[in-house]
């Protein structure tokens, strides 16, 4: 990034789902550290006190993404935002036959739904002020290639990238970019499941995908998806819109 991205985010009104760990914490604290006004939602409470306690001048909220009205509530007086980051995601782990409706539901509720409602709260607002935003929604390299045991997880990604489009399409005129980050594995709590395990099965996985990725990384660095993220939020990237940005290491490439 250029230097003039270090300021980028100086009195800019940014909200970011997730915000309590993993992808969503250190998107909060690179904002912060580059002076935006953050709001940080998580539906986990000592996270979000463990990120006051770290980032004094971050608003929290405190809502579970699933709850429609709740959500309804909390983020409807919000002001007018520059910048949205859907972060907020959930994985659980299964084969095809073992899908149950229940999951099904939990996993498009916050993968999907959540997206659509909180960003056409956020859209409109930014449209009455009339001076344009970005809203990054964070997908996966999952999207347009299924891994083993990742469930409905998937279905929601791929979903949400099309969402990412028709956003971008609806909200374009109106100076609203829309795009998606879409990693490949990232260290955090969310790929716990799927990390090295010493059985055969695990490994032999892992070591298929690992012949598939040019860099040779398995794991992509946090670090990478934050800048990819505001650099995508940022104005320098006025006419990126409707993109789903692979952060792979070349792997959707082979």
């Amino acid at each position: 990034m250029s230097m003039s991205t270090q300021t980028a985010f100086v009195g800019k009104k940014c909200l970011v789902t997730g915000a309590g760990r993993g992808i969503g914490r250190a998107i909060v604290a690179e904002l912060y550290a580059r002076g935006a006004t953050v709001y940080a939602l998580s539906k986990n409470p000592s996270n979000l006190e463990s990120l006051k306690k770290d980032f004094p001048n971050v608003i929290p909220i405190c809502v579970d993404l699933s709850n429609w009205e709740e959500v309804k509530k909390v983020v409807e007086p919000l002001e007018a935002l520059d910048v949205l980051i859907n972060n907020a995601g959930i994985n659980e782990p299964c084969t095809f036959l073992e899908i149950t409706g229940e999951s099904f539901d939990r996993v498009f509720n916050i993968n999907l739904k959540a997206v659509m409602q909180i960003s056409q709260i956020v859209a409109k607002k930014m449209i009455e002020r009339g001076e344009g935003g970005s809203i990054i929604n964070m997908s996966s390299m999952c999207s347009v290639r299924p891994l083993p045991r990742a469930g409905i997880y998937t279905c929601a990604k791929a979903g949400l990238d099309m969402l990412t489009k028709v956003m971008a399409v609806d909200l374009g005129p109106y100076k609203i970019r829309v795009n998606s980050v879409n990693p490949a594995l990232v260290m955090t709590d969310m790929t716990a499941p799927v990390r090295p395990e010493p059985n055969e099965e695990e490994n032999e996985i892992i070591y298929n995908i690992l012949q598939r990725i040019p860099t040779g990384v398995f794991f992509v660095p946090v670090s990478d998806v934050v800048n990819t993220t505001l650099f995508l939020a940022s104005d320098e990237t006025s006419q990126i819109n409707g993109q789903c940005l692979a952060v792979d290491g070349g792997y959707l490439a082979t």
